[in-house]
């Protein structure tokens, strides 16, 4: 078996069935790969057996990652999310990125280019076109650049591939309270104990059929910035490589909660803004307005996050319960 395929999924019958119906027509012959699926229910493939149900032991993504990457057989690890559509060629793309590293092995990430459903929304367009929601944009301007090294902070598991044994034993943290930065921190040990780089391979592609909600939005960047007081203090080592700082010293939460305070008027007419911005049609803004609005939100974004990291923070200290370190796995 060359390439095994793992979709971890939450649910959604209808984006799987498109995803499957997509592999189902690669043009890597059908022998090569295999299709490993964990979802709270088997779906009603009407495939191969090279379409397999891995059942998980908790509905966690990580821990159907974990599932996906005990079952799988394959010589090359290829991760999708269920809500995209591999291009005919994308299993065999992947294939020849790593076999095009001979000697150097790496993580391979391939693009994910949005599909723009209608009504299309100048929000959608900003997702698109900037990194308010991914860094895909910025991979996708330097996309010539196929040495550059893209390192573990810009892993997303859309569209990536690995060799399997440059990843053997090493498995996702399962814990809901690192949830948002489970992948990130997967890759960061990847990548710092094998020396692997991660590039990026712009003709490898998927398309990915998911719209951003302000509110959804707001949430999950609510969400990380709690979850990341709480991995600077499970892991203190990937923390400071990935924020580049000691995230939950005190002088930090300080200058959050003095950056929270002063910002907070201009925060709440951006949050006011960013949902106008769902109900305004993505022609009605040029790209230097687009990049403008994208300069905006992103004090939003940073602005929520440390709201998050401050209510962790607080929570914390009125907690005796502190996480042990956790030291990098080999």
């Amino acid at each position: 078996m060359q390439i095994s395929v793992l979709i971890p999924s939450l649910a959604s019958p209808d984006r799987l069935a498109r995803c499957f119906d997509a592999l189902g027509a690669q043009t890597l012959p059908a022998d090569q790969f295999e299709v490993l699926y964990s979802t709270p229910q088997k779906a009603d493939t009407h495939r191969s057996d090279r379409f397999r149900h891995v059942p998980s032991p908790t509905n966690g993504l990580a821990a159907r990652r974990n599932a996906l990457l005990a079952a799988a057989k394959g010589d090359v690890i290829l991760f999708l999310a269920d809500d995209v559509v591999p291009l005919p060629d994308c299993l065999e793309g992947h294939l020849n990125a790593h076999q095009s590293l001979a000697g150097k092995p790496a993580l391979v990430m391939g693009a994910a280019p949005a599909v723009i459903r209608l009504p299309d929304r100048l929000l959608d367009r900003v997702a698109r076109e900037t990194s308010l929601a991914a860094p895909l944009d910025q991979m996708e301007k330097h996309s010539t650049s196929i040495e550059r090294d893209w390192t573990f902070r810009n892993a997303l598991f859309l569209n990536m591939s690995f060799r399997a044994q440059d990843a053997a034993g090493m498995l996702f943290d399962e814990s809901p309270e690192h949830s948002e930065y489970a992948d990130l921190e997967w890759a960061w040990r990847v990548t710092s104990a094998r020396s692997l780089p991660l590039v990026y391979r712009h003709q490898i592609r998927v398309r990915h059929d998911h719209r951003i909600e302000p509110d959804a939005f707001l949430d999950r960047e609510f969400c990380r910035g709690t979850q990341a007081f709480r991995i600077g203090l499970r892991y203190p080592r990937f923390a400071k490589a990935l924020f580049g700082r000691e995230i939950g010293q005190a002088d930090e939460i300080r200058y959050s909660r003095a950056f929270v305070e002063a910002e907070r008027g201009l925060a709440e007419q951006l949050r006011q803004e960013l949902f106008a911005l769902a109900d305004v049609a993505s022609d009605s803004a040029t790209p230097q307005a687009v990049e403008f609005i994208y300069n905006e939100q992103s004090l939003l974004k940073r602005w929520t996050w440390r709201l998050g990291l401050i209510s962790a923070a607080t929570q914390a200290a009125n907690s005796s319960q502190t996480p042990a370190p956790m030291s990098l796995a080999a």
